[in-house]
Formats: C-alpha cells, sequence, structure tokens
C-alpha cells in the first residue's frame, strides 16, 4: 500500500479507468543528472513533503502522507465533489501527465492517478488556506502549529525532482470550483503567486503560463523586457574577480532594480541589484540551474547570472567587498562560506559563451580594464585620498612642495641679482 489506511484511499481504489490519447505536452520535469546530484544531495532532496512520482513513497516523507489525506478530505468535503468524476477526470489526463516527466514512471494506472490527485489537492489546499485565514482549521498542523515545518514544505515544493505540471492543479481547481460563481474567487495562478510572493520581488502579475512552480520562480527574477542574448563571434573573455576590478578602478554600486538580471556599468561604476543569501540559497540557485540546463540550454539566464558572480567572487576580500558595497547581504555568517558558495555552484555546469547573456557587459569591463590610466589612477586615489587623513597629509606634503620650490626659485632670483 503506498497510502496508509484511510476512507478515501478505498474509495479511490477501482475507479481508474483508461485514459485517452496523448495531447503532446513538452517534458519540463526531470531528474537531476547523477553527477551534479552527488555534489550536494539535500540540495534536491525533499525534506519532508514529496510531490509526483520521483520522491513517492519514500520513507522518511511517509509521515506527510496523512496531513496530505487529511487535507484531501476536507477539499472535497468542503466542494461537495464527487470522487469518482474527479478521479476519472485526473485519469484522462494520465498520459498527458506521464509525458510531462523525463523519466519512465513505472507506478501502474491505478497509483500513478491516485498520487496525482492526492498530491495535487493537497498543494491546491494548501494554498487555499494560506489565502483564505477562514478555511484553517484548529488541528492544521502545518500552518498554525508549526511555521518551520511550513517553511520545510516551501523548500520542498519549488525542488526539481518534486514537481507536478502546472495544467494538472489548474484543472483540478478548475474542476472543484466549476459552475460557481464566487465573488473574489482567485484563480489557480492567483493562489501560487500569492503563496510565493517572497519570491515575486518585482510584482509581476499572474498573466503569463507556467510549466510548474519551479518554472515560476525562475520566471519571477526574469527582466519584464528581456534584452536579446549576445551573439559573439570572437572567443569570449571573462571577468576579472571584484578585487581586481577594484584594483583597476572600477567602483561597486547596489541598485534599486529587484530584478536579479538588471546589471550596469557605466562610468566605472557596475551596478548590482542586492542579492540576500540564507541558507537555503544554494538549494535554490542548483535547482534553477539544473532546470535550466535541461530545458533552457540556450536561455539559461539564471545560470548566467550565477556564472557572472562566481567570476566576481574568487576570494573573501571579495565578498567583504561587495559586502561593504551593499551589493550582497550576507546571513551565512562566514565570508569564506560564500566564496565557497559560488566556487562550488557552477562546478559541472556548463555555458556557451558566445550565448552568454553578460557577454557584453564583460567586455565593458575588461575594456576599461586594459586602460593603464585607469589602473594609475585607482593606484594614486587609493595610496594618497583613501582616507581623510591621507587627503590632508597628501595635501599638505603638496602645499610644502610647492612653497619650497618658490622659496627656491626666489632664491635663485636674488642671488642673480
Amino acid at each position: 500500500m503506498l497510502y496508509p489506511c484511510h476512507p478515501v484511499v478505498e474509495r479511490i481504489r477501482g475507479m481508474i479507468r483508461a485514459s485517452g490519447p496523448p495531447l503532446s505536452p513538452q517534458c519540463c520535469i526531470y531528474k537531476v543528472p547523477t553527477k551534479m546530484f552527488c555534489r550536494n544531495v539535500a540540495a534536491y532532496e525533499p525534506q519532508v513533503v514529496s510531490i509526483g512520482p520521483f520522491h513517492h513513497a519514500k520513507s522518511n516523507l511517509k509521515a506527510m502522507e496523512k496531513h496530505k489525506l487529511r487535507y484531501l478530505e476536507s477539499f472535497l468535503g468542503r466542494q461537495r465533489l464527487n470522487l469518482e468524476d474527479l478521479v476519472n477526470a485526473i485519469g484522462e489526463w494520465e498520459k498527458e501527465t506521464r509525458a510531462c516527466y523525463a523519466e519512465d514512471i513505472e507506478l501502474c494506472s491505478n497509483d500513478f492517478v491516485q498520487m496525482i490527485l492526492v498530491d495535487g489537492v493537497f498543494i491546491i489546499e494548501l494554498f487555499l488556506r494560506s489565502h483564505f485565514g477562514d478555511l484553517l482549521e484548529d488541528s492544521d498542523r502545518i500552518l498554525i502549529f508549526n511555521p518551520g515545518f511550513l517553511n520545510a514544505i516551501n523548500h520542498d515544493l519549488i525542488l526539481l525532482e518534486n514537481q507536478l505540471p502546472f495544467f494538472v492543479l489548474e484543472r483540478i481547481f478548475h474542476f472543484a470550483f466549476r459552475g460557481l460563481h464566487l465573488e473574489n474567487l482567485p484563480t489557480m495562478l492567483d493562489l501560487t503567486f500569492r503563496f510565493f510572493s517572497y519570491h515575486n520581488s518585482q510584482n509581476l502579475t499572474p498573466s503569463f503560463e507556467v510549466k510548474h512552480l519551479l518554472d515560476l520562480l525562475r520566471t519571477f527574477h526574469l527582466p519584464p523586457n528581456p534584452r536579446m542574448k549576445p551573439n559573439i563571434d570572437a572567443e569570449f573573455e571573462f571577468l576579472p574577480s571584484a578585487t581586481e576590478l577594484h584594483e583597476a578602478g572600477v567602483k561597486f554600486k547596489v541598485t534599486s532594480s529587484t530584478c536579479l538580471l538588471d546589471i550596469h556599468f557605466k562610468n566605472n561604476i557596475l551596478e548590482i541589484p542586492c542579492l540576500k543569501l540564507y541558507d537555503k540559497t544554494e538549494s535554490y540557485f542548483r535547482n534553477l540551474m539544473v532546470f535550466e540546463q535541461c530545458h533552457y540550454p540556450y536561455d539559461s539566464r539564471i545560470l548566467d547570472y550565477v556564472f557572472f558572480m562566481d567570476y566576481l567572487i574568487n576570494t573573501r576580500e571579495d565578498v567583504d567587498l561587495l559586502v561593504q558595497s551593499g551589493v550582497i547581504v550576507n546571513w551565512l555568517g562566514d565570508t569564506a562560506a560564500v566564496a565557497t558558495l559560488f566556487n562550488n555552484l557552477c562546478t559541472d555546469c556548463t555555458i556557451v559563451g558566445s550565448n552568454f547573456y553578460f557577454a557584453h557587459l564583460c567586455e565593458d569591463l575588461n575594456a576599461y580594464c586594459r586602460v593603464p590610466w585607469h589602473h594609475w589612477k585607482a593606484i594614486f586615489k587609493r595610496d594618497y585620498f583613501s582616507t581623510p587623513w591621507s587627503t590632508a597629509a597628501t595635501i599638505a606634503a603638496t602645499m610644502l612642495l610647492l612653497l619650497t620650490f618658490i622659496q627656491t626659485v626666489c632664491s635663485i632670483i636674488s642671488l642673480r641679482k
């Protein structure tokens, strides 16, 4: 038995019927390549809840199945749904749903449809309870009694291997509310935006399609009006580190933009949006990067961003420089941990230099660094005008030298007379 004994489960069994022909959706849910997976297993595996087939029925995640079934029972009772009709509807999408996974799913039809029903309704009910406070129950152990547990669920819902196709959530939601004309009823996408509002730093509106929850989070970071990725014929030259750029006269400044990709260089100032680093940042970026490598290999903008930051950050001195300028907010504690984080993130990942999103920006920075005058000017400012005391000392020394020169000239003139 894949689920604990429960009346709803017993009613589901035997309801599955053969599904119709697939609608040929695009595969969008992948297994993490073994080499990347082994780099940091914890970054890709769910902690408390399995969603979809890849981690289904794992022993360490079984405790959540009771919560899922409790949510399913509440959802069915509140909406007064006919369970058999809902099971049959999901059965009709079975082949279409299976085709969204890059790996063959060995679950039989009955178990697969049951999993989709239980997991899909769990996500919908979780989002509904998060949005409508009056739906919360006194026995709700997820949203009321254990906020840390909810944070762990949030983390699990955005893992690449822990996804359901978003069209499944939308269809179940539509099935549940079909024929009802309720005021202020959000769409499934509205609920998802609300649940993940913390990641929606650009305040995007739900006006686009998404493949699954991780795909939505990726979209949150893309610029509303993205520039075209360059096609560079010449061999691409990557960046010096942050300290090397600083020594060449480049100044770092945090920009007011909330889009991670909105990085600009003008008048020796490199403007970069603020990046807050916390304990789940590595897992967050790793899943986005693997998803892009699998699904958006020629439009891997998050991966390009991480590579850009990786070239800026080699040592803790680079981190200190970016922290002092406000570009990085370090909640990891140790600055060396930040350097290690970025140095490890790009291991086993590849980018196409001719298609690198920040290629022109890197060209401008490298061109700036190749001008000797910029280095000399930076050295002069650092050695003689870096602090008020050194500035005052430099001015005083210059005035003393000037007065000495004037006195010498006057002495020479008087001797000639």
